[in-house]
This record gives C-alpha cells, structure tokens and sequence, in this order.
C-alpha cells in the first residue's frame, strides 16, 4: 500500500512529463496512470474512528483531471442525478484553477464535500464515463467521487471557505420543515434563496439526520457534516432540536402557529424487523439502532463475535463499526452471492479488507440465546440462486430442509427501512393539501444525492405553489 508521499511524488512526476508535450492526445490520455487515495492501513485502521479514505493530492488531482477527454456529449452528467458538469470542472482543475473548479462544483451541488463521500459515484457518473469504457473497466474511468472530494476540501482548506448562497428578499411565506436530513438540508437553503422564513424541527439534538447518525464517522466525518450544514443558520434557518412532530406537535398546530406550508423529509427511519424465533435477545439490533448509538458514542454492547444480516452499504457501515466497537470476528450472513450484494464494490472492498468473512446463500431463520437470554448462536436456512427477479438479480431460493448452525454473540439486521407514519398521521384531511414530502420519506431509502435533488424540486413546488 503506498503512502500520500509515494503517491504525490509520483503524480508530479508524470505531471512533468505531460507538460513537456505540445498537447496531450487522446491516445495519450489513455496511457495517463489512474489515481488512488491513499488510505490508512486496512487492520490497524479498525481501531479508530479516523477517516479511511485520505483523498487526492493536488498533482493526484491535475493528473487524474488530465484523463478526462473531454468529450464533445459528455455521458458522465447525464448520469448525475444533480447534472454536475463534470468535464467543465475537470478542465478547471486539470488547469489548477481549483476556484474555478469548485464555484462550477457548487452550482449544482449545495454539499459536495459530504456527497463526494457518500454517493455511489461507481454506479452514476463513473460507470459513464467514456474512457472507462474504451478501456473496458470502468474502475480506470475518470475517479469523480475522489476528484469532486478534492475539490471541496481545498476549497475548505486553502480558498477560506464555501460563501452562503444570497438570501432572497422576503416574501412573508413562513414554512415549516420537518427533519434535517439531506433532502431537508437542499429544501432549507433554497427556501431562504426564495426568500420564505424557515424554521426546522427535528428529533434529535443535532442537525444532520442520516448523515449524523447513520454514517460512520470513518466515512464521513463530522466536522466535514458541521461545515457543510452551517450554511443553514448563516442563512437565517431557524432550528428546533428535540422536537418529536407527530408527538411532541401535530402538523396540524403547527399550520395553526402561521405555517403557510409543511415540508416533511423525516427519511426512512423504521427499520424492518424479521419475524423469526429469538429476535428479542439480548445482542440483537437493527443497524440503524446499532449505527446511531454508536455514532452518538452511547453504551451498547456489541459482542465479539458478529454476524451482520444483509449485503446493502449500511450492512457493511455495520460490520466496519464491529471492529471499532472491538469485534474480533465479523461475517456478512447473505441470502444471495458478493457478486450480488447491492453494496458499491468499494463499501465491499473496504469492509472485507478489515477482515469481515462473507457467508453467502444463507439466511438466518432462528436465533437462539444463552442462559442469560444473549443471543449465542443462529440457525440458517440455505439459498441457491434462482431465475432473476423484478431488478435483475438471481432471486434466492430456499433449499429446503438444509439448514445449519452458527456461532455468534452480536446479530446486526441490516435489512431495510420505511418512513414512519406518525408525522404525517398528525395531519388532519384538511391539513394535508399544505403539505409535501420528499427525499427518503417520499421513495424510501436511495441516496443522499437523490435525496437532496428532490428536496430541492419539492421545495421549489411549494415556492410555486404559495406565490401563485
């Protein structure tokens, strides 16, 4: 594994020779060598909470923008759920105009240095890209995830910072939104931009939703979340935290305080529970109780020997945690194949690097307790792989009368999720032609992206909507 001085050394190294050329060819942007980040060390990182991912350095980044080939119909936006014009702002960065690159960046994206974290860039606008394709892996396409990520770092670092986008002139509308999560995070800012008062309730003690409680800090720090999500109180947004609505208050009252119109964006935060013997012992969780204790630094006694249910990015967040919350043996129980796993290769990668087993074509169909009631061991049906089903995937089939034991003290379902009902419930019939939901809350869990682009479209129904 190199180190970021290996690396960089090498970039500018090969970013001398480029500049020793007339002009790069495209046949020469093919032989351009595809940039890494250099990472912390797979098993002593299980340790910490530090972010795995170092990211680019400045000759990483020229170099890697180099590659792109500008392409006369860029196929890499397209696939961007936001648009970002890619080639643009690589050809900003490729230059070392990296304000430039970062000003065109935050013209489609309110919160790039978390997206570029977070998103499956794999199965967006990397899986487009053109050179990816004419090399036939699209793992040596353009690597925008790292490049996107470089370059709202350096803004933070070096250029003093993102600018909060200018607040409208007031229109007197006054608009409740409920949640702080990414689709909550685009509506807000462009709330303020349209120039309505907002004011935000949220549940917890901190902003953030998913993005403080669910993400592991190793993904996705919180100093990163902070910076980005205090453009909301440097626009005038104001905060309610610890606020339960559809317990504490109904949208209904709030409508009556002045409200001209409610945004719900509470995500997808019940999580899906199996029916099956032994799910009430001691040691079981769902991921997303399991990732939000833990993020919050609160006591949970997460065992030694874990199995985690499930084969989606939060399974492997939940397995990652394992280790850092001192497991010593981590294993993926999965009714499918890795090969089918719906976790992005690189989430898979990280995860198995740190030393998490994968145990395919099984599922558990008891769990069984010790003495004390901790759970000590479960019993797993066995899967073969079937016709594929409605998004292409071998469905799983259960071979029946096979089963078999397996030892664990920690059992993390990392199965999927549904919104809550209790927020929308607390409007009347009357009530609800004021209010709108959106992000997961509105499609279920998808990603961040997404959730902020139909925040945005949401909040800009609403400002529609209320000015006529």
């Amino acid at each position: 594994m190199e180190t970021i001085a290996e690396l960089d050394q090498a970039a500018k190294a090969e970013l001398a020779q480029l500049a020793q050329l007339p002009a790069i060819t495209m046949k020469e942007k093919r032989t351009i060598t595809p940039q890494t980040a250099a990472e912390l060390a797979p098993l002593s990182r299980r340790t910490t909470m530090d972010e795995t991912n170092l990211g680019f350095t400045e000759a990483q980044a020229r170099l890697e923008a180099n590659r792109c080939l500008k392409c006369k119909k860029p196929s890499c936006t397209p696939a961007c759920p936001i648009g970002m014009p890619i080639p643009e702002y690589l050809e900003r960065v490729a230059a070392g105009d990296f304000q430039g690159a970062i000003d065109i960046i935050r013209s489609t994206s309110l919160i790039p240095s978390i997206c570029s974290r977070v998103c499956p860039h794999e199965r967006q606008c990397e899986s487009s890209c053109t050179l990816g394709k004419l090399l036939k892996d699209p793992k040596k396409g353009v690597h925008l995830g790292n490049m996107e990520r470089f370059c709202a770092d350096y803004e933070r670092e070096h250029l003093g910072g993102k600018k909060p986008l200018p607040v409208g002139a007031n229109t007197g509308k006054k608009i409740a939104i409920i949640g702080s999560g990414p689709a909550s995070i685009g509506a807000a800012i462009d709330f303020r931009a349209f120039g309505h008062q907002v004011e935000i309730f949220e549940e917890y003690d901190q902003l953030g939703g998913v993005l403080r409680y669910g993400i592991p800090e190793f993904r996705l720090p919180k100093k990163i979340l902070d910076y980005e999500i205090a453009t909301l109180k440097q626009m005038g947004v104001i905060c309610h935290t610890k606020v339960h609505v559809g317990k504490d208050v109904s949208i209904d009252e709030l409508l009556l305080q002045g409200f001209d119109a409610v945004f719900v964006g509470n995500g997808a935060s019940l999580p899906s529970v199996p029916k099956i013997p032994g799910i009430d012992l001691k040691g079981v969780f769902n991921a997303k109780d399991y990732l939000e204790r833990a993020n919050r630094g609160a006591a949970l006694e997460s065992g030694k020997n874990v199995i985690v249910v499930g084969g989606g990015n939060v399974a492997m967040d939940a397995a990652r945690m394992a280790f850092r919350l001192g497991a010593e043996k981590v294993r993926f129980v999965y009714r499918r194949t890795r090969e089918q796993m719906p976790a992005c290769s690189e989430e898979i990668h990280d995860a198995t690097s740190e030393g998490a087993e994968i145990v395919e074509l099984r599922n558990p169909c008891e769990l069984i307790g010790d003495e004390n009631g901790r759970v000590k061991q479960a019993k797993l049906d066995v899967f073969t792989l079937g016709e594929p089903d409605e998004k292409g995937r071998p469905a799983p089939v259960k071979v029946e009368g096979e089963s078999e034991m397996i030892d664990c003290d920690t059992v993390v379902l990392a199965i999927g999720s549904k919104t809550a009902t209790d927020v929308l419930d607390s409007a009347s019939e009357d009530s609800k032609k004021k209010v709108y939901v959106a992000g997961d809350a509105l499609y279920g869990p998808k990603t961040v992206v997404l959730a902020i682009r139909t925040g945005r479209e949401t909040a800009a129904q609403i400002h529609k909507d209320l000015m006529g």
